[in-house]
């Protein structure tokens, strides 16, 4: 399991520095190529999800690991299973759901609902990675239509 403290030091620099820094410089203004975010960034966005903000609102919270296999999609996504880590009586699952970040993008997919999960908090974190990472509203449109359980083709990778 992630180290939570070192998580939340993590957001909360991030979102202190968006509140303080400068006006932000669009992403289609900068010269760096965009590059994809990483496995900690997505771990974030996990942690953000309103599922878990409502465990631990109760008391309880969340947990989380990353999932691999053949027919998930991991060139586009990180796809973690995502579960109650505190659950006093564990009588049933545990399991939350199984999300999916993207990596070109930072949005969030609920593999269970088949749908986004967008939350403030979600929203304002992924403005901060994606100027983090030179992502721009192109580029989120281009990878918008991916899915973490449908498989890409070569052709669809290329930029």
């Amino acid at each position: 399991m992630p180290n939570r403290t070192l998580l939340l030091l993590v957001f909360a620099a991030a979102l202190a520095n968006s509140f303080w820094s400068p006006v932000p410089v669009p992403a289609a203004h900068s010269t760096r190529k965009p590059d994809l975010i990483n496995i900690e960034e997505a771990e974030i966005l996990i942690f953000l999800l309103p599922q878990a903000a409502e465990l631990r609102r109760q008391g309880m919270d969340v947990g989380w690991e990353l999932q691999t296999g053949p027919k998930l999609n991991q060139a586009d996504f990180y796809t973690f299973w995502v579960v109650n880590s505190s659950r006093p009586h564990v009588e049933g699952s545990v399991t939350v759901g199984y999300f999916g970040v993207n990596k070109h993008s930072a949005e969030v997919w609920s593999l269970d609902k088949g749908e986004f999960v967008s939350a403030p908090e979600i929203g304002g974190v992924q403005r901060i990675i994606r100027r983090a990472h030179s992502i721009d509203d192109a580029l989120v449109r281009k990878y918008h239509s991916r899915r973490p359980d449908v498989l890409s083709g070569p052709s669809d990778n290329e930029n």
